[in-house]
């Protein structure tokens, strides 16, 4: 899976455009990056993937390349 794809699909998930998004922006200080953000990207990894990523391990995840380095 490309790294535009993994975006795309982290963008799904916040219910924003993925050009809004760059590797190095911060989730914390985007507003659409909530719990139910949260949920929606790890449910998308486990059905498009089938890898689990734990609420621990996205939590500790700081930029938008943290998130997607954990497909």
């Amino acid at each position: 899976m490309t790294d535009e794809e993994k975006l795309e699909m982290l963008a799904e998930a916040m219910d924003v455009d993925a050009g809004d998004l760059s590797m190095e922006d911060k989730l914390a200080d985007n507003e659409a990056w909530d719990s139910l953000s949260m949920l929606a990207f790890m449910a998308s990894v486990s059905s498009k993937c089938k890898k689990k990523i734990t609420p621990g391990e996205l939590s500790a995840a700081v930029t938008v390349r943290d998130a997607l380095n954990l497909i």
